[in-house]
C-alpha cells in the first residue's frame, strides 16, 4: 500500500496490548464520538479490558488493528452478539494518529468480512451517534444503509442527549461496495 494508505491487518488481542488500550480510551479525540463515554479509564481497567478481549468463549469478538510501521495496535474493531438469530453489531475505535488515512475503513471491512465469511452472519448493524459524520461516511462507503434514528438516545454530560442512528448492511451490499478492499 502507499505511504498515505498504510497496510492494515487484524489480530487477536494479547495481554501486552493493555498499554495501547489505556492510551486509546484516554484519547479525547478518539473517544469524543463513542456511544458510551467514561470519566476515567485506568491501566488496571485496560488490563481487564484486554483480558476480556482475548476471551472468545462468548458471543463477542474483538480484534486489534495492526498498522504497518506501528509497534502497538492503533485501535480495535468488534463484533458484538454473534451466533444469535439477530445480527451482530459492529464496534470500532481508532485510538492513535492514523485517523483519516483509511485505517478505520480497511479495519471495518476486514471485520465485516469476518462476520459474513467466518461467523455466518446474515447482516451486520451498528449504532452511530448522529453527529459522528466520519463513522457514517465510513460505513456508507462499505455499502451500509441508514435504517432509522433513535431520538435523544445518548445521554451526554456536557449537553443535551444525542440522537443515535441505526445503520446496517447485507452481505451482497457489502461485497459490492468493499470489493477493492477485499482483494
Amino acid at each position: 500500500m502507499s505511504a498515505d494508505r498504510p497496510a492494515v491487518t487484524l489480530r487477536r488481542f494479547e495481554e501486552a496490548d493493555a498499554p495501547a488500550v489505556h492510551r486509546w480510551f484516554n484519547n479525547p479525540a478518539a473517544t469524543a464520538s463513542l456511544m458510551e463515554q467514561r470519566d476515567e479509564f485506568t491501566l488496571e481497567q485496560a488490563e481487564a479490558w484486554a483480558r476480556r478481549a482475548m476471551d472468545d468463549s462468548g458471543e463477542d469478538r474483538k480484534f486489534a488493528i495492526v498498522v504497518e510501521g506501528y509497534e502497538e495496535p492503533v485501535g480495535f474493531t468488534a463484533l458484538y452478539g454473534l451466533f444469535r438469530q439477530t445480527a451482530p453489531e459492529l464496534g470500532a475505535l481508532i485510538g492513535d494518529d492514523v485517523r483519516g488515512k483509511g485505517v478505520g475503513r480497511r479495519a471495518e471491512a476486514l471485520t465485516i468480512a469476518k462476520a459474513f465469511d467466518e461467523y455466518g452472519a446474515h447482516r451486520v448493524y451498528g449504532r452511530i451517534p448522529a453527529r459522528n459524520e466520519v463513522a457514517k461516511k465510513t460505513v456508507a462507503g462499505l455499502g451500509w444503509k441508514q435504517e432509522g434514528t433513535m431520538r435523544a438516545h445518548l445521554a451526554r454530560r456536557d449537553g443535551p442527549p444525542d440522537d443515535c442512528e441505526v445503520w446496517g448492511v447485507l452481505p451482497d451490499e457489502f461485497r459490492a461496495a468493499a470489493a477493492d478492499l477485499l482483494e
